[in-house]
């Protein structure tokens, strides 16, 4: 059983996406096998190019800007969303930016469409949707109904593709979840997330379920090679690593989590061992893991090595305090 309070899991979700955002970084692109020879993955983070130790990306800067218009506007706006991420390429702030995320905002500043109309068309299905949306799942942790329409705000910014809302839903379903339970049970869990999943995207919930299944392999590695082709039509063999395509990043997070959902450090290092857009995934699993288990169980030396960390908990404790009213 787990015993953190509410103000401690809205940090750990917070503050364990964008450690397991930084410690994923430096990774990115690896396969699951160039993986095994990474030691000691938690002694602390690796430098991304030029940048300072413990550097966050994308994922943890579009979560913040989502938390802090949920924190001004008292709810969700669509409209000044939209302008908390565009500051980040306004001001060339933007570290790591996906290519449907990076077209959406241009088209959006330089004026040629609204902040309705600028995501990307169906047919590009990333994980930009799903790897910031945390904060919803944390404003919406005790009122499930509204997950679906305020995830679906947050994601059309960028991404008009069904699936990419969906998989936005997923992620901030589980995280309520987390919030709102002291133990955890893998078919409720998942049952939950897809029953909201469904009216988005029926095949996503269909691999929901079938996560469940996968979860009872003996062979892990079988289970990472279904997750990883889930949702592509003709995928490759034998997939060493989880692609940007949403479906197998949010699977692969929710698998880390489960397998060991008392252990923020073991489910992250799971999720970053499986290769592929691992600060993605690394950043979707310790949001998740952190709203469970709270701040205290990510390592103090993460949590102080973070670039801009007393910033970062500072936004998780605001929001909290605006979500109290």
């Amino acid at each position: 059983m787990n015993g953190a309070n509410i103000e401690q899991r809205f940090v750990g979700t917070i503050v364990g996406a964008a450690v397991g955002d930084a410690l994923g970084a430096p990774f990115e692109g690896w396969s699951a096998a160039a993986m095994k020879d990474v030691p000691d993955l938690f002694d602390g983070y690796r430098r991304i190019g030029a940048y300072p130790s413990g550097q966050d990306t994308d994922d943890t800067q579009l979560t913040l800007a989502l938390a802090e218009s949920l924190i001004n506007r008292r709810g969700v706006d669509g409209a000044d969303i939209a302008e908390k991420y565009a500051d980040l390429w306004r001001t060339e702030t933007i570290v790591g930016q996906g290519a449907s995320c990076h077209e959406a905002m241009m088209k959006l500043i330089s004026g040629r469409s609204d902040w309705t109309q600028c995501g990307t068309e169906e047919g590009r299905a990333g994980n930009g949707t799903a790897m910031r949306v945390s904060p919803i799942g944390l404003w919406d942790c005790d009122s499930r109904e509204d997950i679906p329409r305020h995830a679906e705000v947050s994601s059309i910014i960028t991404h008009k593709d069904p699936r990419a809302t969906a998989g936005a839903i997923a992620v901030a379903a589980a995280v309520a979840y987390c919030i709102n339970y002291d133990g955890f049970l893998v078919r409720d869990f998942l049952h939950r997330i897809s029953a909201l999943v469904e009216p988005y995207s029926e095949e996503f919930a269909g691999h929901l379920v079938e996560l469940g299944e996968w979860m009872k392999l003996n062979n892990e590695e079988d289970a990472l090679y279904r997750i990883a082709a889930a949702g592509w039509r003709r995928p490759e063999d034998r997939l060493d690593y989880i692609t940007p395509f949403v479906i197998p990043t949010v699977l692969m997070a929710l698998y880390a989590f489960m397998r060991s959902p008392d252990d923020y450090c073991r489910s992250v290092e799971r999720a970053i061992r499986a290769g592929g857009d691992v600060d993605t995934t690394g950043a979707i699993t310790g949001a998740i893991s952190g709203a469970f288990n709270g701040i205290e169980a990510i390592p103090a030396h993460l949590v102080s090595g973070l670039k801009d960390s007393e910033y970062i908990k500072g936004v998780a404790t605001r929001l909290f305090e605006a979500k109290q009213g």
